[in-house]
C-alpha cells in the first residue's frame, strides 16, 4: 500500500518564563479572550517595568467579539494605556501567532479588525514598540485577567496597589 510510518521522537520539555525587558524598557503583556467564537469578549494586559514591577494592569469587557478582535483590542488598548502613562519605549507580547502575522505583514483584514491593524501600527511608531510573541504558558497573568473580563464583563484599570488575590499570586510566580 505504500505506507511509511516514522517514529517521531519525543521533545525533552522545556522551561517558559517570563522575560524582563532591557533597562529603560517596559513590557506590555497581552490577551483576548472569548467564550465561544464568537461570543462574550474581553480584553486584557499588564505593563512591567525591567525590574519586574507592575505599573498597571487593565481588563475590558466588548460585549460580543471574535477571538481576533479581543487579541488586537487587548494591543491596542494596552498600547494607548502606555502612550498616556508614558511607558516607553515598549516590547509588546502577544500570544496569538495571527496578531503577530497580521502586524508584521500589515495585511488587511475584515473591517472590525483592520482599523485596529492602522492604529496598532501607528502606535508601534509613537512608543518605539516591539510586538513578539509569547509562549501562551508565560502569559498566565494576562490570560486570567482577560478570562475574567470576559466571563464578567469587567472594565477596569489596576494600578499596582490595586491588585490582590489570585492576580497577585500569578504575578509573583511571574517574578
Amino acid at each position: 500500500m505504500g505506507f511509511i510510518f516514522r517514529q517521531q521522537v519525543p521533545r525533552a520539555p522545556s522551561i517558559v518564563h517570563l522575560r524582563a525587558p532591557s533597562l529603560s524598557w517596559f513590557k506590555l503583556n497581552t490577551d483576548g479572550s472569548t467564550l465561544g467564537n464568537p461570543g462574550l469578549a474581553g480584553v486584557a494586559g499588564i505593563i512591567w517595568d525591567s525590574a519586574g514591577h507592575v505599573h498597571l494592569a487593565y481588563q475590558f469587557a466588548l460585549g460580543i467579539g471574535t477571538s481576533v478582535l479581543a487579541e488586537l483590542t487587548a494591543v491596542w488598548r494596552g498600547m494607548e494605556l502606555a502612550l498616556t502613562h508614558g511607558l516607553a519605549p515598549l516590547v509588546v507580547e502577544v500570544d496569538a501567532m495571527t496578531v503577530i502575522s497580521l502586524l508584521k505583514s500589515r495585511a488587511s483584514g475584515k473591517w472590525e479588525v483592520q482599523h485596529l491593524i492602522m492604529r496598532i501600527v501607528c502606535l508601534q511608531q509613537l512608543l518605539v514598540a516591539d510586538v513578539q510573541h509569547v509562549f501562551r504558558e508565560a502569559n498566565g497573568a494576562a490570560d486570567h485577567l482577560a478570562k475574567e473580563a470576559a466571563s464578567l464583563q469587567l472594565t477596569r484599570v489596576l494600578h499596582h496597589d490595586d491588585i490582590t488575590g489570585v492576580l497577585r499570586g500569578i504575578l509573583c510566580l511571574h517574578r
